[in-house]
């Protein structure tokens, strides 16, 4: 009995994805990445949307905090970057390492 793991595809239930493959698979709302086995899309699925969507408006009110609160702008800049640099690699470690594949669910993608 083998143990189902979040790398492996949706479609065919092959292990052809690893951790930078998964993390760059995007979204529901993205192309997603093509499997090695099956040649289908897929992608992460609605937690990895709605996990990203919160880490982003946290960082949005803290880019907003750092604009209005801290008088040096050359501190409140590099913090303001920091966020959002920091959000991006957030939702990208949530993708490579939790929360298995889904199938694509976007009509314009013929696969």
């Amino acid at each position: 009995m083998s143990k189902e793991s979040i790398y492996n595809c949706p479609h065919c239930g092959e292990k052809s994805f690893n951790p930078f493959s998964k993390a760059l698979a995007g979204g529901l709302n993205s192309r997603g990445k093509v499997c090695k086995s099956c040649g289908r899309r897929c992608c992460n699925g609605k937690v990895s949307t709605i996990v990203s969507a919160v880490v982003y408006v946290v960082a949005l009110v803290a880019v907003l905090l750092c604009y209005f609160l801290i008088d040096n702008n050359t501190i409140a800049y590099l913090l303001m970057a920091g966020c959002i640099v920091a959000a991006w690699l957030f939702c990208k470690l949530f993708d490579a390492f939790f929360m298995p594949l889904t199938k694509v669910i976007r009509n314009d993608i013929r696969s």
